[in-house]
């Protein structure tokens, strides 16, 4: 399935430190899995910094697939409790960055692929092709214009984050459209609900909604967890449901436990899981009656350009009842026929749509093994690298 004559050599990029607990851990993890599935030689180059994870990479996030991670010498600024968050980040990027243009002067490669406007610079001093994926787009900036036009191809995760990046003066035949992905092959022995339920402790009796994913992104900006908690609220009267949340980050946690507490919900009707290893999200989601993917009433760029539906699509995988925010970058995306769409923000439609998608899930069999199908790792993986190679 090699895309090209012989094996690839590709170093992938990541200006985080790996693993961590944090999405963007597994959605790296699983495009360099993918890459070698596809025949590729992978290596990940990560800074040596503090992190929480110290498991191995490939057991943290339950892969088979053999890459090399390589973490290079970085100033950590994470640990100068003195200094400002902006300037403990762009310290540690410098300094990165120096040991990344030594590693890489050091290295045969046919391609370096990265998700780090940061790093870009660094990456385009060497006579490597580069291949940027956009989950944001930075600050607007003509220097970043002309480092997307030195890219041999730019990935955006959103259409309306490309609209905007072209509306920019990045040439359009740069850049193609790629949201995250799905590994179907995990769900498809799947434990059975009562032994998942088992395995966790959790109510034999109940309904149960799931929400799988970080409980805040980019620091601060809510993700509709809150919303979810009205919305188990409001149920508790009439049409109970238990919910389960499992995410982080830690001290997030505490937050929320305070938010349930504060609307009347306690241990029968809530649990906050915390951070687990994404190796065990697929028992999680065998034991969900109905799967939410909320979303806060907030006009921030990350809900109308940004978001790419990777949980959703695992509790598609899952085979599981989906309710899920209406959002615009997810229209055109995900089928009407798949989901219980309902509007944002709103708890009281909330509770009403899980209510929905209990009673009357819906079910498209053929449509999803055509979204599974066609957004795989595996799949999307070898789109980016075809539309990659040299003309």
């Amino acid at each position: 399935m090699a895309l090209y004559p012989s094996t690839v050599q590709i170093i992938y990029i990541s200006q985080a430190r790996f693993p961590t607990e944090k999405a963007h851990g597994h959605q790296i993890a699983q495009v360099c899995a993918a890459m070698v599935r596809l025949g590729h030689t992978v290596t990940l180059v990560a800074p040596d910094v503090r992190g929480t994870v110290v498991k191995d990479p490939r057991s943290y996030y339950g892969l088979n697939e053999p890459f090399s991670v390589v973490r290079l010498p970085a100033f950590d600024g994470l640990r100068t409790w003195w200094m400002p968050g902006f300037l403990a980040f762009f310290f540690t990027m410098r300094s990165y960055a120096r040991s990344l243009r030594s590693f890489l002067s050091r290295q045969t490669a046919d391609l370096l692929y990265t998700r780090s406007s940061v790093l870009l610079p660094t990456l385009l001093q060497t006579t490597v092709p580069v291949v940027l994926e956009l989950h944001t787009l930075p600050r607007r900036s003509s220097a970043f214009v002309r480092n997307c036009g030195a890219c041999r191809r730019v990935v955006c995760l959103t259409a309306p984050m490309r609209d905007e990046l072209v509306t920019w003066g990045v040439d359009p035949s740069k850049v193609i459209v790629e949201g995250d992905g799905v590994n179907p092959r995990r769900f498809a022995q799947m434990p059975s609900s009562a032994d998942a339920r088992k395995e966790w402790q959790l109510p034999a009796d109940r309904k149960i909604a799931v929400y799988v994913g970080s409980l805040v992104t980019r620091g601060t900006i809510e993700k509709g967890v809150r919303e979810l908690l009205e919305a188990v609220a409001l149920l508790k009267a009439n049409n109970p449901v238990f919910c389960w949340i499992i995410g982080g980050p830690r001290d997030q946690v505490d937050r929320y436990k305070t938010v349930a507490h504060t609307l009347g919900l306690g241990g029968d009707d809530i649990r906050f899981e915390g951070p687990v290893p994404n190796a065990r999200v697929v028992s999680i989601l065998a034991a969900a009656d109905v799967c939410v993917y909320p979303a806060p009433a907030l006009q921030h760029l990350f809900f109308l350009r940004d978001t790419s539906p990777l949980k959703i699509f695992e509790y598609l995988a899952a085979g599981k009842p989906t309710v899920c925010a209406d959002l615009p970058p997810l229209r055109g995306v995900i089928d009407p026929s798949l989901v219980h769409f309902c509007p944002p923000g709103n708890a009281s439609a909330l509770a009403l749509t899980i209510t929905q998608a209990l009673e009357h899930p819906k079910r498209n069999e053929e449509q999803r093994e055509a979204l599974l199908a066609h957004t795989s790792w595996d799949a999307r993986m070898e789109r980016i690298l075809r539309s990659s190679r040299p003309a």
